[in-house]
C-alpha cells in the first residue's frame, strides 16, 4: 500500500501536471491537422538525416518537450490515422524516444544533483545522443519508393474535442498505473534481496573497472525506473564527473517502466519489440558517451 502510494503521489503531483497539457493538445492538433504545413517545412530535413517524413519533425520537438511518453503517443496517433507505416514508426522512435529539460535540467540536474550545469550538459548529450541514434537506424527497412508525406484524414469536426478528451485522460491513466506497479516492483524486489543480489553483482564488476561499488544500487533501480535510479545515484556522494554519464545513459534507456507505458501505444502499430529495446540500448549507450566526454571537458 505504501508503496502504491508513494508512485501515485509522485505520478499526480509531478507526471499528470506536467504530460497531460501535452496529451491534449499534441492530439487536438494532430486530429485538426493543424501539424500538416509544419510537417511539409520540415519535410527535407527529416527525410535526408532520417528517412522520415516531415511530421516526424513534429514527434520529435513535441517529444523533447515534453518527455517520455509524448513521443510514443503522438507517434501512434499519426500512424492510426494512416500517416505513418511500422517501418517509419520504428526510424522514429530511434531519435523521438526522449526525456524534457523539466525533468532532466530540473529533477535531476538541480534537484537531485544540484548543479544546474550538470543538468544542461545532460540534456544536450542526451538529444545529441537521440540525434545520433535515429541516423544509425535511418536505413531500418527504408525503400526509396516509400511514401514520406502521406495524407491522412481527420475525425469529424463534433467528435474531435470529446474524443480527444477522451484518449488523453485514459493514456494519462495507464502512465500511472505503470509507475504505481513499478513501484511496487522495486520494493518487492528489493525486499526479497533479489534487487540486492543483483546490485552485488554488479558492484563486482564495477570494482574491476574501477568505479566505486556505491554506483551498483542507483544503476539497478534505473534499469526498472529512472527517477529512483538518478535519486539513488544521487545519494552515493560520488563526483558529478563519474555519476553524470551514468544518470544521462540510464535516462536514455528510459527504464522498463517507461518501455512499458510506450510499447503500450507502439504496439498498435505492429513494431518489432526486440529492435525497440536494440534502439533503446544504443541511444542510452550513445548518450552516455557524449555526456562523459562532455563533463572530462566541461566540469
Amino acid at each position: 500500500m505504501q508503496s502504491v502510494t508513494n508512485g501515485l503521489l509522485i505520478w499526480l503531483n509531478s507526471v499528470l501536471p506536467a504530460l497531460f497539457p501535452f496529451f491534449f493538445f499534441s492530439g487536438l492538433l494532430i486530429k485538426m491537422r493543424a501539424v500538416d504545413k509544419l510537417g511539409i517545412m520540415l519535410s527535407r530535413p527529416m527525410t535526408t538525416l532520417f528517412h522520415c517524413p516531415g511530421s516526424s519533425g513534429i514527434i520529435y520537438l513535441l517529444s523533447i518537450i515534453s518527455g517520455y511518453p509524448v513521443g510514443a503517443k503522438i507517434t501512434s496517433e499519426m500512424y492510426a490515422r494512416g500517416a505513418l507505416t511500422t517501418a517509419q514508426v520504428m526510424r522514429i522512435n530511434a531519435f523521438a524516444s526522449t526525456s524534457g529539460p523539466l525533468f532532466i535540467v530540473g529533477s535531476v540536474g538541480v534537484g537531485m544533483f544540484v548543479d544546474h550545469t550538470c543538468g544542461i550538459i545532460m540534456l544536450i548529450s542526451h538529444l545529441l545522443g537521440a540525434l545520433l541514434n535515429g541516423i544509425l537506424y535511418r536505413n531500418y527497412h527504408y525503400t526509396k519508393s516509400e511514401q514520406t508525406n502521406k495524407q491522412f484524414s481527420s475525425a469529424k469536426t463534433e467528435d474531435i474535442l470529446s474524443s480527444t478528451m477522451y484518449d488523453s485522460i485514459i493514456s494519462i491513466l495507464l502512465v500511472g498505473g505503470y509507475i504505481a506497479i513499478f513501484f511496487i516492483l522495486i520494493d518487492v524486489l528489493f525486499n526479497i534481496g533479489l534487487l540486492t543480489a543483483l546490485s552485488t553483482i554488479l558492484a563486482q564488476i564495477l570494482s574491476f573497472l574501477g568505479l566505486s561499488a556505491d554506483l551498483a544500487t542507483g544503476i539497478t533501480s534505473g534499469l526498472f525506473e529512472i527517477t529512483r535510479g538518478c535519486f539513488d545515484l544521487s545519494k552515493t556522494g560520488i563526483d558529478l564527473k563519474t555519476i553524470a554519464p551514468i544518470a544521462c545513459a540510464i535516462i536514455s534507456w528510459g527504464g522498463l517502466c517507461i518501455h512499458l507505458q510506450a510499447l503500450t501505444f507502439l504496439s498498435k502499430c505492429g513494431i518489432s519489440k526486440p529492435i525497440f529495446f536494440l534502439q533503446k540500448f544504443t541511444q542510452c549507450t550513445l548518450s552516455g558517451f557524449i555526456c562523459w566526454l562532455l563533463s572530462t571537458i566541461l566540469m
